[in-house]
């Protein structure tokens, strides 16, 4: 089985802007970690609050989400797989 992808351009890449849905509420984030199944997402500080959220980084599936901008990276980050800790980091 090969591990390595490209990520298309279906899916966000780091520095992508995204908008999700969250306890009924419209969301926008920065992607900051892409994940075989997943990117991580940092959102303002009033997000925080205003949805009692731990920190403002969440976890959001690639089928959850909608790519708001796009940011201007040269060419596509590689993700390789390599187990439990495999991401590409902004």
């Amino acid at each position: 089985m090969n591990n390595n992808f490209l990520y298309s351009k279906d899916y966000a890449n780091l520095g992508d802007t995204i908008q999700f849905k969250r306890k009924k509420h419209i969301v926008n984030g920065v992607v900051t970690s892409l994940r075989e199944n997943t990117v991580i997402v940092k959102v303002k500080d009033e997000v925080v609050k205003k949805l009692e959220l731990p920190d403002n980084q969440t976890v959001v599936g690639h089928k959850n989400y909608v790519i708001v901008e796009r940011a201007e990276n040269e060419e596509q980050p590689v993700f390789v797989y390599d187990g439990w800790n495999s991401a590409l980091k902004a």
